[in-house]
């Protein structure tokens, strides 16, 4: 596996699980069979500028570094126009399509941005599915999300 795919799947990771220590890493990644050493995982944590912050489970957990709001929704836009291909909508659905691998990139910038319309967002590799809290808010959402089309 490339480094920079790596990374992308670390980072799904700590949205999906409360990873502490190095060692989780190497093990969770080995069960998906992609083995990598504790100092591969040194190496990434510090190019991913990785931060540990209080976990809900006590101790500490590794967790993305945080963005303010500006740098977060430059970021957004830059993915969107580079990995959009498209966008539909279906009563509070709006499901988006990326060039595969971008999806996990998108997504949790997306909820981020747009929390407040948002009951929840679900993503793999080339889609990320976002269930709006009412038809109002998916439409903005797929307003917002088809300038992006070309």
């Amino acid at each position: 596996m490339k480094k920079k795919e790596r990374h992308r799947l670390i980072a799904r990771l700590l949205l999906e699980m409360d990873i502490q220590k190095q060692e989780q890493f190497v093990e969770v990644l080995e069960e998906r069979g992609i083995r990598v050493t504790q100092a591969t995982i040194s190496r990434d944590i510090k190019e991913l500028n990785l931060v540990k912050v209080p976990s809900e489970l006590g101790g500490y957990r590794y967790s993305l570094p945080a963005q303010n709001e500006e740098e977060q929704a430059m970021k957004l836009d830059k993915l969107l126009k580079n990995a959009f291909i498209h966008v539909k909508k279906m009563d509070k659905f709006v499901l988006l399509q990326t060039i595969p691998g971008n999806a996990v990139a998108v997504a949790p910038l997306i909820d981020q941005q747009y929390s407040h319309a948002l009951f929840g967002i679900l993503t793999d590799d080339d889609k990320v599915l976002m269930i709006s809290n009412s038809e109002v808010a998916c439409d903005e959402l797929f307003t917002w999300l088809k300038q992006y089309e070309q």
